[in-house]
This record gives C-alpha cells, structure tokens and sequence, in this order.
C-alpha cells in the first residue's frame, strides 16, 4: 500500500497536536493506530 507511509505521517501530526492540548486519550488511540498501521507496512515491505 502505497500511501500507508503518508497515513502514519498523518497520523502522527493528529497524535501529536492532540497531546499537546493535554487530550491524551485520543492521542494514545492514535498512537495504537499508528502502531497497528506501522506492523502492516513491515509485514508488507
């Protein structure tokens, strides 16, 4: 999957601005998802 890499960026800009508005729940889905998202590139590279 092509654009898997620009969805984990993207993630991680959306994880990273909701930590620092001190909304850490929703930041440590995103963290999970971008886990989950990582796991799947490597398998797939």
């Amino acid at each position: 999957m092509e654009r898997l890499p620009q969805m984990i960026e993207e993630l991680r800009d959306r994880m990273h601005a909701h930590a620092k508005d001190l909304e850490f729940e929703k930041a440590a889905e995103l963290r999970d998802q971008v886990r989950q998202l990582e796991k799947r590139f490597l398998a797939e590279s």
